[in-house]
């Protein structure tokens, strides 16, 4: 990337949980990071923690957390200022992570907490407090400001909801990518999540786009098959009562996997990505990594 091009921030969204949301972007970025050489920062903004502690161990989860050097500090900071604040960015932001090899090279970490879970619904009020001068909005955006133009690529964890920490990375975002459990549960919310980010965009005047659907935990059975065949022919759900266009449906999709769950394993002495995910879910997700990455090179061209 030429240095001062603005990276693309990709947001990964599912309003249900369980939906193989998190592994989906931490191979994402492991992949981006490791095979096509990109510098990739992923923020965790799920306060679940999943892709925190994939990509760093628990103790050192554990002493960032103490040091309010996570994700959590920082809307802690804007919460209570009348207190001296502790978040900085440099600091909070995790090199070299992953359970692979000892960690990747190019890949950071800026980490979630479950303090989230407290905090998150204080964060209508920032702007009361600083009689409407701080947007709480632009929290997360302000203080990436010193550091984002380091990366190529930001892929961004979001819980499953759309509140206000994931208006935070919405607001930071060029596009989003929605993993999903090929069943009518886990798709059920598709439509709201486009419907929601395409009015959001509008209202702030930005650019969101959806890069696409994208199958996890699939297996073979009749509901799993119909699912996708509907994904990929355009026609899930309400999509095609209201007019608004169903997004892309990746080609590459993701097997259930039991090396999947196995992969933030610290103790396992990984030393590929091969390794981790194992062989057929691996090559489903550096083919979902190829989509990606071809897409969002066609958008900045």
């Amino acid at each position: 990337m030429v240095k001062g091009n603005a990276p693309h921030v990709l947001s990964f969204i599912n309003l249900k949980g369980g939906v193989g949301k998190t592994t989906t972007a931490v191979a994402v970025a492991e992949i981006l990071a490791l095979e096509a050489r990109q510098r990739v920062l992923l923020i965790d903004l799920d306060p679940q923690t999943n892709a925190t502690v994939n990509l760093i161990s628990e103790d050192e989860w554990g002493k960032r957390d103490r040091d309010g050097c996570t994700i959590a500090q920082l809307f802690d900071d804007k919460i209570n200022d009348h207190l001296e604040p502790k978040f900085d960015i440099e600091r909070a932001i995790a090199r070299k992570v992953s359970t692979v090899n000892g960690g990747i090279e190019g890949l950071d970490l800026l980490p979630s907490s479950i303090r989230l879970i407290e905090l998150q619904g204080h964060i209508p009020g920032i702007a009361m407090k600083g009689i409407f001068t701080t947007n709480p909005l632009d929290i997360l955006k302000k203080a990436l400001e010193p550091v984002i133009d380091r990366y190529d690529y930001v892929i961004i964890d979001c819980p499953p909801s759309l509140g206000e920490v994931t208006r935070n990375g919405l607001r930071i975002s060029t596009g989003y990518v929605i993993p999903t459990i090929p069943d009518i549960v886990s798709t059920w919310g598709i439509y709201q999540i486009v419907d929601f980010v395409r009015d959001f965009a509008a209202r702030l005047e930005q650019t969101i786009e959806p890069l696409g659907i994208v199958a996890t935990k699939v297996q073979h059975n009749n509901l799993h098959e119909r699912i996708m065949k509907d994904l990929a022919r355009g026609r899930l759900g309400k999509f095609g009562e209201s007019g608004v266009r169903q997004p892309r449906f990746f080609e590459s999709s993701i097997p259930l996997a039991v090396k999947v769950a196995q992969g933030a394993d610290h103790e396992a002495d990984l030393r590929t990505l091969n390794g981790k995910y194992g062989p057929q879910a691996y090559a489903a997700l550096q083919g979902l990594t190829r989509e990606i990455w071809a897409l969002c090179e066609a958008n900045s061209q």
